[in-house]
C-alpha cells in the first residue's frame, strides 16, 4: 500500500479526510468508499488533505470532481488542502484550481 487514509470530525457534517503517499488506481477505492461513506452519513463539507500527498492520478481527480458536484447539489462544499507543488500544477493543468478552494 502506497497510501495513508483516515478522516475526522471537524464540526457538525464537517470531516476532514487525509491522504497521503500517492493517489492512484490503488487509493481510489478506498477513497471513493470513505467520501460515499461520510456523504452517506449527512456530511455536507468535505476538506481533503492532501498535505502528506505526492502523486495524484486521473481517477483520483475524477473522484474529487464528482465528490464537488454531488456536495454542491446538496449545498454542501468540497475543499482542497495542499501545499505539494506538482499536485497544485496537476490541479492548475486540469482547472481545478478555478473551481475548488486549494488552501495552505
Amino acid at each position: 500500500m502506497s497510501y495513508t487514509l483516515g478522516y475526522r470530525e471537524d464540526g457538525p457534517d464537517k470531516y476532514v479526510i487525509s491522504v497521503g503517499g500517492e493517489l492512484d488506481l490503488g487509493a481510489a477505492p478506498a477513497l471513493r468508499g470513505t467520501i460515499d461513506h461520510l456523504l452517506e452519513d449527512g456530511a455536507a463539507t468535505l476538506v481533503i488533505d492532501l498535505s502528506e500527498a505526492r502523486f495524484i492520478d486521473s481517477t483520483s481527480i475524477g473522484i474529487l470532481i464528482g465528490t464537488m458536484h454531488r456536495l454542491r447539489e446538496v449545498g454542501g462544499a468540497l475543499e482542497v488542502v495542499c501545499t505539494e507543488p506538482n499536485l497544485l500544477r496537476v490541479f492548475e493543468i486540469v482547472g481545478l484550481d478555478k473551481q475548488l478552494p486549494i488552501r495552505a
